[in-house]
């Protein structure tokens, strides 16, 4: 069956070839940027005002805080210089690192304690939130030994030597402990924002000291960062393998709406972005799935093409496959076709409004967009070609008495499929106004036509109450929720 418009090149609905005109149903379109509101120079030169004023207190914050943790150092250097006292160094580590409330780092142990945990195992919220505070402490610690380098006698530059690269190991503790995790969505998140740190702040401080590679504190970070990709990457297998079809409950909606797992699934994917970088590097070489000792050695260059940001368009489409297979189980005629309609717009319009359509392929929209055609279109041939198919072959306009009882029967069969239908759709859900609003018209499109051309062509059959062409077309606007 035909339906009466199709989707547009800026990811519209045009329906202009009915001779209509509706909004156009846009992933793209949205609540205006304006709230209605205006502002004068003024007030806007008072709010940059008020932004430098934030950023400068900000800054001044920041400042102080490096000043506060250099005093620290400077009471703590005496357990770093020689001879070496290793109870006083610990105690002396121990407290330096409780000043960037990272102390904790020295038990690492309870972060997961990889899949057989037991108690010691620690919320996906908590994994994040000390992963977030680590990275904080690491780069604090940074600028802290950075800025007071300079300003240091030679004793105390070996003995800060000795508190950077005894800070160095207790802080590379958690990168491996993220790495051992089981492996699992949030694990990626984790190894992501732990990556980036790594590498940024650890040859930084073996510049500083004239840490060789052969220094323990290099070989570690190293092997570090290797533990990091490798872990990364299988992640990256089991995303697209596994997570993604059984991590989420698949408990399929009757009514043809949005899944859950749409939302999750999209906000954990422009999660992965806000590290893109760490994405860029992390899994640009391991397209190939390699979980090698030899590529895990040592961290990937810069890649010449995309790198692991092809990931996202890989994730999406393992989404969609999944629906797919999923909508199987709607065996509701029709129902298969309304719920991957909902989907792949939900899809679509979570991705033209987020970071997401920046690491996509051209086209991908379009593809999206007739696939959407693709989906009414096997939604009517499901749905209402067999109600429409009562009314076929209507034969000559004789008017025998059993043509008559023919042509009733087959009216009398028309009204019983069209209530069947319109009984199971009123409950279909549509969330999108405007797809709601295409469904409807693309249905009274391809019903109401033959509906009255079968009433013309057979003035005899008595109309039944309630069933004229107009009430007819009511009706059927009466087709699915919200």
């Amino acid at each position: 069956m035909e339906h009466g418009g199709r989707f547009g090149p800026a990811g519209g609905y045009d329906n202009s070839s009915s001779g209509g005109s509706s909004p156009a149903a846009s992933p793209r379109s949205g609540p205006s940027d304006s709230d209605g509101s205006s502002s004068s120079n003024a007030d806007e030169a008072d709010r940059a005002g008020r932004q430098l004023v934030t950023v400068a207190e900000s800054s001044a914050c920041v400042l102080d805080d490096i000043d506060r943790h250099q005093q620290r150092m400077l009471a703590l250097l005496p357990a770093f210089s020689s001879p070496a006292r290793p109870r006083a160094r610990a105690d002396a580590l121990s407290r330096w690192l409780a000043g960037f409330g990272a102390d904790w780092v020295l038990d690492t142990g309870t972060l997961g304690g990889g899949q057989h945990g037991g108690g010691g195992l620690l919320s996906r919220r908590e994994v994040g939130r000390r992963v977030k505070a680590w990275a904080q402490a690491l780069s604090a610690m940074e600028h802290a030994f950075r800025l007071r380098h300079q300003k240091l006698m030679a004793a105390q530059v070996v003995a800060m030597g000795e508190l950077a690269a005894a800070s160095a190991g207790a802080m590379l503790t958690l990168a491996g402990a993220v790495a051992a995790l089981g492996s699992s969505p949030s694990k990626l998140l984790a190894v992501l924002d732990v990556y980036i740190p790594v590498s940024e702040a650890f040859p930084v401080l073996a510049r500083l000291f004239s840490w060789g590679p052969a220094h323990p504190v290099s070989v570690a970070a190293e092997a570090a960062l290797a533990g990091l990709v490798d872990a990364a990457r299988r992640c990256r297998r089991d995303l697209r393998t596994s997570f993604i079809r059984s991590h989420y409950p698949w408990r399929m909606p009757q009514g043809g709406e949005v899944h859950p797992c749409v939302g999750f699934w999209m906000g954990y994917f422009r999660c992965l972005l806000r590290n893109r970088i760490s994405l860029y590097f992390v899994l640009a070489a391991a397209d190939d799935d390699s979980d090698s000792d030899s590529e895990a050695r040592a961290p990937p260059r810069v890649p010449a093409g995309g790198g692991g940001l092809g990931l996202v368009g890989e994730l999406i489409s393992c989404l969609e496959a999944v629906l797919e297979e999923k909508s199987a189980a709607l065996a509701f005629p029709g129902l298969r076709q309304v719920f991957m309609l909902n989907n792949t717009f939900a899809i679509v319009r979570r991705t033209v409004r987020s970071d997401l359509k920046l690491f996509l392929p051209p086209g991908w929209v379009r593809v999206r967009e007739e696939r959407m055609e693709g989906y009414i279109k096997g939604y009517m041939d499901a749905s209402w070609k067999p109600v429409v198919s009562r009314l076929d072959g209507g034969g000559t306009k004789t008017k025998s008495g059993a043509a008559l009882r023919r042509r009733s029967n087959r009216l009398s069969a028309f009204y019983t499929a069209l209530e069947n239908t319109c009984s199971a759709q009123r409950c279909w859900k549509v969330p999108n106004p405007v797809i709601r609003g295409i469904l409807r018209k693309t249905v009274a499109e391809n019903v109401v036509p033959v509906y009255r051309r079968y009433l013309e062509d057979h003035p005899e059959v008595e109309v039944a109450k309630g069933r004229t062409v107009e009430e007819m077309e009511q009706h059927l606007s009466d087709l699915f929720e919200g």
